[in-house]
């Protein structure tokens, strides 16, 4: 009798693993979507953020990079780690918001204490003066809402490219 309960727990923890995976995937369906969807600053900025940063990274994955999403990052927020070499910081602000040095300083000690060189903060805003010279002297790229809106179209005109020519 026990052996039957041992296996009805296992076999239910597999089934509930595998139901998960799916789950997880059909998001990621979703997000694609999502992504070639996207026409102005407007329709990022409605997203929720979880669905933000994940079609943030499925850019970059169209872009042929490496993506990991990390779910400890600085002060305990998530976050993209590109190529094992890459920190990014993803800021759903609204678009008048300027970014604080605050941030990048934040973002600069999790990457000296994790031994990244290169980071990277994207905001549906923009980035005050002191912040972007804080960040090009520390490795740290700053992409704002404009420029985050035509990587999204890059990569909407690539996969439609792709698929056109097969």
């Amino acid at each position: 009798m026990l052996i039957i309960y041992i296996f009805l727990i296992l076999a239910s923890s597999i089934v509930c693993e595998i139901i998960s995976r799916i789950i997880h995937i059909l998001y990621l369906v979703k997000i694609s979507f999502l992504v070639d969807g996207i026409k102005c600053r407007d329709d990022l900025l409605y997203l929720k953020l979880k669905d933000f940063e994940y079609a943030v990274a499925e850019v970059f994955r169209r872009q042929g990079h490496k993506v990991r999403m990390s779910s400890h990052f600085g002060e305990g927020g998530t976050g993209i780690i590109l190529d094992e070499t890459y920190y990014v910081m993803v800021r759903k602000d609204s678009f008048h918001n300027l970014v604080e040095i605050e941030q990048a300083k934040k973002l600069a000690k999790h990457m000296r204490d994790n031994k990244i060189y290169r980071g990277m903060i994207i905001t549906l805003g923009d980035f005050k003066a002191n912040t972007k010279n804080y960040c090009h002297t520390n490795v740290i790229k700053c992409i704002n809402g404009d420029e985050l809106l035509r990587m999204f179209k890059s990569v909407q005109r690539l996969s439609a490219q792709s698929v056109f020519s097969k």
